[in-house]
């Protein structure tokens, strides 16, 4: 899950949509924050940063399992569902990621792991990025932007770079966009296409979302079930439809 531009709500949707997971796929879900900018999971869900991804990455190249740092590295969200928070500064982040081919190996391993999905958030990601090794590894790519024309002019190179190195790319819009699904998809040159509400609420949805059935009634978290059931669907998961 990462965006090109801007802070479209990355962080916020690399939560809501494990909350929002099929309960009958039988996995667990684990979000990774891995963002070269810093992370904010630690600060947002008050879970501090260690342990965390740094010790995730340190018990995974003596192990290679990732249910063993898992229980070690990472936060209980709810309902089979985990959070691995990640370094709080730019700088921390880039030494964790870019050491010892970091992102190479945890990409590999998580990749690996048949019990759980992995929803990793790289923030803003280049094809020259440390962590683009998870793109590599990744079953689908979620790139986030906004609706705003300086935004969706800029998605059919930047789907076309990153559709160099990840299985497929699916582009999801936060606002309303002028345009219907099939429109985007077309001009993205991507298979799929969501469309998400820009809710100024979010982040306080996705702290809640765990432990609050009420919040689970707005159009946001229904965005948050397509996402997920989509995502879910196994041989070449769901095509995109009208909205």
């Amino acid at each position: 899950m990462c965006s090109v531009r801007g802070s479209p709500g990355v962080s916020a949707w690399s939560v809501l949509v494990p909350a929002a997971w099929p309960k009958d796929s039988g996995l667990g879900r684990v979000v990774l924050e891995a963002d070269l900018d810093g992370g904010v999971a630690g600060a947002r869900y008050g879970v501090g940063v260690e342990p965390g991804s740094a010790t995730l990455v340190a018990d995974l190249r003596h192990v290679g399992d990732p249910s063993i740092p898992l229980q070690t590295a990472g936060r209980v969200l709810g309902d089979g569902a985990w959070l691995i928070p990640g370094p709080e500064t730019a700088e921390a982040a880039r030494r964790l990621w870019t050491a010892d081919r970091a992102a190479t190996s945890v990409s590999s391993s998580l990749a690996a792991d048949s019990e759980r999905v992995w929803l990793c958030d790289l923030g803003r990601v280049t094809p020259s990025s440390p962590t683009v090794p998870f793109l590599a590894a990744a079953a689908v790519t979620l790139l986030f932007c906004r609706d705003q024309p300086a935004d969706l002019v800029q998605m059919p190179s930047r789907v076309a770079l990153l559709q160099d190195t990840t299985a497929e790319v699916a582009v999801v819009v936060v606002g309303t966009p002028s345009y219907q699904r099939s429109e985007l998809s077309e001009f993205f040159g991507c298979r799929r296409v969501w469309i998400v509400p820009a809710d100024d609420d979010i982040v306080e949805l996705s702290r809640q979302v765990w432990t609050n059935r009420r919040v689970r009634r707005s159009g946001t978290w229904r965005a948050a079930v397509d996402l997920a059931s989509g995502l879910a669907t196994p041989a070449g998961l769901r095509e995109v439809s009208e909205a």
